[in-house]
């Protein structure tokens, strides 16, 4: 765009007489303009294959079982798809943010990292990461030198000379922070590695609230099965308690419904019969190809018309009638 600029101002400075030099610079500017729609198209490319390649490691992120996996290889995956060097994954935490996890690209082991791992980095007004708390949008350091970095962290320990930068949204809140860089390479980050990081990173906050959204409703699950298996649990000791009692009773002289006639329902007789023969809740819903919890039902109100307090008892007092 300089050079183009340049000829311009050249090609308007050339008297008539100079129509071959005038030539000539028109040529060069036609030449430009090429080589900047060659660069153009490479750019547009590049970032495509890009997009392309962060796609692919969200969908492989979307495979993991659990909210810890995730966090676990989210930075791995922007490192090897995303085109940076480096990574590090930060969950934000009362005006603070804490780094949790670093990917170097060839798996370099970075030392300096362990001391920083969940120490808390402030969140001062000026510096990148307090702005997009707000703004909820990715940002680029240029030059960590003449931005208000947290220094002892990002320069001094990490030896950053430029980021990139995407916030990482759960609901309407911010829940971390994704940094990316090109270190230990000179090169700096651009618009176009913003755009990348910024797609990745709003695309693994949706698979990561999924799987948040996913393991609270697993758990609530397991609560509410826990809660009912415990009622059902206690309601047996409380029936069980009852029918002793209530057996006491008998053998101090009560005998049964007498000549009361009991009136059952098809599907209920259906089970009377096979409850007469010694068969269990299980070996009467196989029977009657219906479930065990349809079976109990069944036998609970065939012992509430028997006025019978178990089966034993039900059994007899219906033999008995016969």
């Amino acid at each position: 765009s300089t050079l183009t600029h340049s000829c311009l101002d050249e090609l308007r400075r050339l008297p008539n007489s100079e129509a071959v030099r005038a030539q000539e610079v028109c040529d060069l500017i036609l030449d430009l303009q090429r080589l900047a729609m060659d660069w153009y198209l490479h750019d547009t490319a590049m970032r495509g294959q890009r997009l392309a390649d962060c796609a692919a490691g969200l969908a492989r992120l979307r495979t993991l079982p659990s909210s810890a996996a995730l966090a676990d290889n989210v930075c791995e995956e922007v490192v090897q798809r995303c085109g940076f060097h480096r990574a590090v994954l930060s969950k934000v935490e009362s005006r603070s943010w804490k780094p949790l996890v670093i990917h170097h690209r060839g798996n370099d082991t970075q030392p300096w990292f362990a001391d920083w791992i969940n120490q808390r980095v402030p969140l001062t007004d000026t510096a990148p990461e307090a702005e997009m708390l707000s703004r909820r949008r990715p940002t680029l350091v240029y030059d960590t030198a003449d931005a208000p970095v947290y220094r002892p962290l990002i320069v001094q320990a990490g030896q950053s000379r430029s980021y990139a930068l995407a916030p990482l949204v759960v609901g309407h809140d911010v829940v971390g922070f994704l940094h990316t860089d090109h270190h230990p390479l000179a090169r700096r980050v651009d618009e176009a590695d913003r755009d990348v990081l910024w797609a990745f990173a709003d695309g693994f906050s949706h698979i990561y609230e999924r799987a948040m959204l996913t393991e609270q409703l697993r758990a609530q699950r397991d609560s509410v099965r826990e809660l009912f298996f415990g009622a059902v649990d206690r309601l047996d000791e409380l029936c069980e308690s009852t029918t002793e009692r209530m057996s006491e009773g008998l053998e101090a002289g009560v005998d049964g419904p007498g000549a009361v006639t009991v009136e059952l329902t098809d599907r209920e007789a259906e089970v009377f019969e096979l409850m007469v023969t010694g068969a269990t809740n299980q070996a009467i819903a196989d029977r009657l190809v219906i479930t065990e919890g349809t079976v109990k039902s069944h036998v609970k109100h065939i012992l509430r018309k028997y006025g019978a307090v178990n089966r034993a008892q039900a059994i007899a007092w219906a033999l008995k009638d016969r």
